[in-house]
């Protein structure tokens, strides 16, 4: 597919490449695996007795994830024509160096869970300037719902 410039609303911002719908296949399947990953990761943190005074974040962090992994999976079109696409994007090593950070003693467990949601709140506002408010409707939806749940995160 050819890519787009979008355009922007100020003349003094370079223009943004607009998401192309491979683009957008390779970014929810990841969204939705990192949610899924996170969410298992802080689901068992919530309930490992380990650090009580972090389970009940933990666990509405877990919920919240898990709701947003559902959301993106629900962004990915089922075409047979995006299968190879699906199949490349799944299994990504930035999840396993994402994971990584989360290998912390209990009582560290809210620091390190914060900067990784950080990032991916600055991944979403990046990924958002790049959707079509036409044809990318559904998913910059998305994408307000799960800043704001990130915005209004128990810490």
């Amino acid at each position: 597919m050819t890519r787009v410039p979008y355009q922007q609303r100020s003349d003094d911002v370079p223009p943004l490449e607009a998401l192309t719908v491979e683009e957008g296949v390779h970014e929810f399947t990841q969204l939705a695996e990192l949610c899924d990953a996170l969410a298992t990761h802080l689901s068992g943190w919530s309930t490992d007795g380990a650090d009580p005074a972090s389970s009940g974040a933990m666990a509405s962090l877990s919920t919240r994830l898990s709701e947003h992994a559902g959301w993106w999976r629900d962004r990915i079109p089922e075409s047979v024509l995006l299968e190879e696409i699906r199949r490349d994007a799944s299994g990504s090593s930035r999840l396993s160096d994402v994971l990584a950070h989360l290998d912390v003693n209990p009582p560290d467990r809210i620091a390190a869970v914060g900067p990784i949601l950080d990032d991916l709140v600055t991944h979403l506002l990046g990924l958002a300037k790049r959707m079509s408010s036409i044809g990318d409707g559904p998913a910059r939806r998305v994408v307000r719902l799960v800043l704001a749940d990130l915005e209004d995160r128990p810490t």
